[in-house]
């Protein structure tokens, strides 16, 4: 009799659990939590990792939806994946929610799969600037870093509006979500030479969308090594965000370009805030954005909580606002472009007929009601006579 291969065999139920519980530390997710998402209890799930209980398939389909997972991964059928890694721009508190690595981990398996499926792949043009060293980088390194980065990719013709095509010029996946988690601005994914940037689809904020675009494409070529770890498991000397933040701050808005505007502008003769409304209207970033660079160059002294003061006078505002609301001469929401390759993607495989509605529900992570009225559109565009 021929002996199981590696692409059929079924792990025993204590293989089972130990890649549960694997699955489940990997997204740094509590028993309790994926008990919750389960709808078991927590002692189920220990169950179910100690190899005591076995899943049933319907328990297999809840474990492997809670944890972002194919069934196959967990019963180990198929080729074995590197572990996907995350890292994105939040609250602190948001980022100990498993449920967001969840969320864009679905995501990432669904954009591979597409890519696997329609023989579609992004040229990876971002390997080049990847930085090899884990060690602490000074602003020289960072500036230097987005400069040649940003003249590779041609930001500075297509202008910030476009970041997710300059993503994807890099061979960086980008994709816009609609996901409840306030204070969520954008998540960066790796697995593998796939990378994978997904930013919040805000009607509003627009230059809130570009500085989180480049701030994640901070993380993908400053801190590869970063992607998921804890607190404890980095160098408490080292500000990663904050390196990700200057670094998105270079790439925006060029030192040399900076200087230049504001010399021959004679911007030195404006109150600040007349100064960077005519900063905004070259770099069409964040008025904030533009702040930092200016107290960075030492061309203007304000500290932060005074010019908040200064800001708010100027803008007519009284008592407390949030931060959102002093972005003085806001973008309008449609400058900003967003890619749907996505979404194309999935759309030709289904007029292909290589996926059905269900699977287009799943990698969309949408209603089967609402794929079916989708994928009725794609099959009848508007303007077209349906029969």
């Amino acid at each position: 009799m021929n002996k199981p291969t590696n692409t059929t065999r079924v792990k025993s139920v204590a293989a089972i659990g130990a890649v549960i519980r694997k699955q489940r530390e990997s997204l740094k997710m509590s028993g309790k939590q994926l008990a919750d998402a389960v709808g078991v209890s927590r002692n189920t799930i220990v169950n179910y990792e100690a190899g005591k209980t076995e899943p049933t398939s319907g328990d297999l389909v809840r474990l492997a939806d809670a944890l972002g997972c194919r069934i196959e991964d967990l019963l180990g059928i198929g080729p074995v994946d590197s572990p996907p890694k995350f890292a994105f721009r939040a609250h602190a508190a948001l980022r100990k929610d498993a449920s967001v690595i969840v969320f864009a981990r679905k995501f990432l398996r669904a954009y591979s799969e597409i890519e696997e499926l329609t023989e579609a792949v992004l040229c990876d043009r971002l390997k080049p600037y990847v930085c090899a060293t884990s060690e602490k980088l000074n602003d020289r390194e960072l500036e230097g870093m987005a400069y040649d980065l940003r003249q590779a990719c041609g930001l500075h013709d297509c202008g910030p509006e476009n970041i997710a095509s300059v993503l994807e010029g890099l061979g960086v996946r980008c994709h816009f979500f609609d996901f409840d988690a306030p204070g969520l601005d954008g998540i960066s994914a790796l697995q593998g030479d796939l990378r994978l940037t997904m930013l919040k689809n805000s009607k509003k904020n627009a230059e809130r969308i570009i500085f989180s675009g480049a701030h994640e494409l901070g993380h993908l070529v400053l801190h590869p090594f970063l992607f998921t770890a804890s607190d404890t498991d980095t160098d408490t000397d080292r500000d990663y965000e904050k390196e990700a933040n200057t670094f998105a701050g270079y790439f925006l808005v060029p030192s040399n370009e900076l200087l230049r505007v504001w010399r021959e502008e004679r911007l030195e003769r404006l109150p600040p805030f007349h100064a960077l409304l005519m900063l905004k209207r070259v770099f069409h970033v964040s008025y904030w954005c533009l702040f930092y660079r200016l107290k960075d160059l030492g061309l203007i002294d304000f500290e932060y909580p005074h010019f908040i003061a200064h800001t708010k006078k100027s803008m007519g505002i009284v008592g407390k606002a949030r931060i959102e609301d002093l972005e003085p001469e806001p973008l309008e929401s449609n400058a900003i472009y967003k890619t749907t390759r996505f979404e194309r993607l999935i759309r030709s495989a289904f007029i292909q007929e290589l996926i059905g509605i269900s699977k287009v529900a799943e990698m969309m992570q949408i209603s089967v009601e609402y794929a079916a009225e989708l994928t009725s559109d794609w099959l009848t565009p508007k303007g077209a006579q349906r029969c």
